[in-house]
């Protein structure tokens, strides 16, 4: 049923509308890309962040444009009819300029105070306030207590001066936007340190999403709930080095359970715990475990994992099993020693196997992740990463093209060494295209083995099966149609429209 956001609102929270109606993945936590999948992305730290504001006395709401179908046209008309006085939104790189377009109406129709939030923003703030005039605000890192103090300083104050929002921790803002006359210099406040207990944040507004709409093929209709945050392992990849910092915290057990509850209560049936890396305290999942068996196991859920925290954990993943757990994603990466050893992996492909046969043998639905073009890769490594997917007994793989995200050490070693080949911020798109070649392999020949991983992996009998179990109904039949249109021009090399007509030819990051 369509939502209506027909109602005055002091703060609303937006995931913009799609450039080009094709889905992408937006989360204030992560870089975001693009998605042949359709996967539509519940907007979990929107609702945390609308608990925030709640809790200080303000009206909310959420609009997830990509979840509910919005166009600008329909955008605009919300806009107008909500007349928000602030407004928050996702901002990824692969879709800038439209992403900021998106706080840039809502502050000349409604005079709100727009903020931006996310890695990319986290990680040039500076640049990307003297890019964006529709831009106020920009919270770097975690976003919960800034966002609070930055609300409570307006109510009390609409024009709180200088040396106040100064006092700010974690955010960036040019000062004349706020107050005529305050200074055109960017202003870059001290880092605001993380939150220590996760569980002492309001429960999110799961009820302002649009909870019947989150999908994913293979995964079903679905949401979140958070776990953790932060991780303690240091891949060079990993975009949580930029918004996290390797500062790892997590939920107790209880409390995941009591709002996973809660949000089963909503309708929703099945939940993937969201985290890094969800196994990484066993104390927290046993925890978990027992407080949903006492519970009655009323729902599936799904969750994530580093190799080495499952290997040899038998009895932990029985237990994962009696809780309701059916499914475990695996970040694998790569078939080969060498190149796990270079992306600081710190895992081997013997322990992958093992890990993923152990899962497959108590009943848990393994899922493999990997990524081709890593640091070390050659057409021979990535083609035994191929060869070592096709062997393992996966139930979904998918391939992804390495993209050294700004702000990661991957990034900057690329950068460093040259191999870093962007026009603009929509390449660091890993599903449409390669931004690293090296002197030994050639961003196509990247893409051609992304390419033929993926067919060589869905067309295996027992795999292609396993997707045609997945059309269940006409609203199922049309979205895999869509899937695999999108997925056979991947796989043929044909491009889709550019995501960002707006987005600028050169990036100076």
């Amino acid at each position: 049923m369509p939502r209506n956001h027909n109602s005055k609102v002091d703060v609303l929270f937006v995931n913009p509308p799609s450039p080009d109606d094709f889905v992408y993945i937006r989360d204030i936590n992560r870089h975001g890309r693009s998605s042949w999948e359709r996967i539509k992305w519940p907007q979990t730290s929107l609702a945390y962040l609308a608990a925030v504001a709640e809790q200080i006395g303000l009206t909310v709401d959420i609009v997830d444009c990509i979840a509910e179908d919005i166009g600008w046209e329909k955008y605009e008309e919300i806009i107008n009819q909500c007349r928000p006085r602030y407004c928050f939104g996702n901002i990824i790189s692969v879709t800038y300029s439209n992403d900021l377009r998106a706080l840039a109406l809502a502050k000349e129709v409604s005079r709100a105070i727009t903020v931006g939030m996310g890695p990319h923003l986290t990680n040039a703030p500076e640049e990307s306030l003297y890019e964006a005039e529709g831009l106020d605000f920009i919270i770097r890192h975690e976003a919960e207590d800034t966002l609070g103090e930055l609300l409570q300083v307006f109510e009390k104050n609409a024009s709180p001066g200088l040396a106040r929002l100064k006092e700010i921790k974690g955010i960036a803002f040019i000062p004349n936007r706020i107050e005529p006359g305050l200074g055109k210099e960017a202003v870059i406040s001290e880092q605001r340190p993380f939150i220590d207990d996760l569980d002492k944040l309001p429960r999110p507004r799961h009820d302002l999403l649009p909870l019947d709409k989150y999908w994913s093929p293979f995964l079903g209709h679905y949401t979140f709930v958070e776990a953790s945050r932060g991780c303690a392992f240091r891949c060079v990849f990993c975009r949580q080095a930029v918004m996290w910092q390797w500062k790892y915290r997590k939920r107790s057990g209880k409390a995941i359970a009591e709002e996973a509850l809660y949000v089963h209560s909503l309708g929703v049936d099945n939940i993937l715990f969201h985290a890094d890396t969800f196994t990484l305290d066993h104390q927290m999942v046993m925890e978990l475990c027992d407080a949903l068996i006492e519970a009655g196991s009323p729902f599936r859920w799904a969750c994530n994992t580093h190799v080495s925290k499952l290997y040899n954990q038998p009895k932990l993943v029985e237990k994962m099993k009696k809780a309701g757990c059916w499914m475990i994603a695996v970040g694998i990466e790569s078939g080969d020693n060498q190149v796990l050893k270079n992306i600081k992996k710190q895992i081997t492909v013997e322990q992958a196997e093992a890990v993923v046969r152990l899962i497959d043998a108590k009943g848990i639905e393994p899922w493999g992740y990997f990524v081709l073009g890593l640091p070390g890769d050659t057409v021979e490594t990535m083609n035994k990463t191929i060869k070592f997917a096709l062997k393992l007994p996966l139930h979904m793989a998918k391939f992804d093209i390495a993209a050294p995200y700004p702000g990661t050490e991957f990034y900057r070693y690329a950068k460093e060494k040259g191999y870093l080949k962007i026009k603009s911020y929509e390449d660091f798109d890993q599903n449409a295209s390669a931004v690293v070649e090296y002197p030994h392999l050639s961003r196509e020949q990247i893409k051609q083995a992304a390419r033929r991983a993926t067919r060589r992996f869905y067309l295996q009998p027992r795999v292609f099966l396993k997707v045609l179990k997945e059309v269940k109904n006409w609203t199922t039949f049309k979205t895999m149609v869509l899937i695999v249109r999108d997925q056979f021009r991947l796989l043929t090399g044909l491009k889709r429209p550019r995501a960002d007509a707006q987005v600028r030819t050169e990036t100076k990051i």
